[in-house]
């Protein structure tokens, strides 16, 4: 993805970034999310990848919509032309088991009130086993999944003021 956007300059600034710590509190988000706002970065939209290339069934899900509203004609618009399916949900408060919103590093993005999307899969049979490995992926969905993410971001990008973005706490708003 990031070379896709080195030879086609996006409209508006990505960071690509890689954390670490995500199965252990999502230190290394946090402390992304706090050098940014503390640079005074404006962060539009965070988009995390997590468990995408794990799937029998071919889908994958995109979370995020339920608390960011304007993202869903969006993801709705890449869902209808996506090599994959593209499912929203997995990001309401009922039932909690179900709710993926604090459950990775998109977490530290929402406790801010950036908006987000998370793209994953269900658990599946190698989930957090030693055999989540290259050998185990669906790699024919892998690539798909990727393809349809790519589609994703470019979409955001060429849609950014379409956004809407709730104000931070810490700047007057709650």
């Amino acid at each position: 993805m990031a070379a896709h956007f080195s030879r086609r300059q996006p409209d508006n600034s990505l960071v690509f970034a890689a954390l670490d710590n995500e199965e252990g509190g999502g230190a290394g988000a946090r402390t992304l999310v706090k050098s940014l706002l503390a640079a005074k970065r404006d962060v539009a939209l965070d988009i995390n990848l997590d468990m995408i290339s794990h799937s029998d069934r071919g889908e994958l899900y995109a979370s995020g919509t339920y608390h960011y509203l304007s993202l869903k004609p969006l993801v709705e618009r890449v869902a209808a032309r996506a090599a994959v399916k593209l499912l929203l949900g997995h990001d309401r408060p009922e039932p909690k088991s179900e709710d993926w919103t604090m459950q990775s590093d998109h977490q530290a993005f929402h406790r801010e009130k950036i908006p987000f999307v998370y793209f994953g899969v269900e658990d599946h049979q190698d989930y957090h086993k030693p055999s989540d490995d290259f050998g185990t992926i669906t790699q024919e969905f892998f690539v798909r999944a990727t393809e349809t993410i790519l589609d994703a971001v470019k979409t955001f990008d060429e849609n950014l003021s379409a956004i809407e973005r709730p104000r931070r706490a810490r700047e007057g708003g709650k």
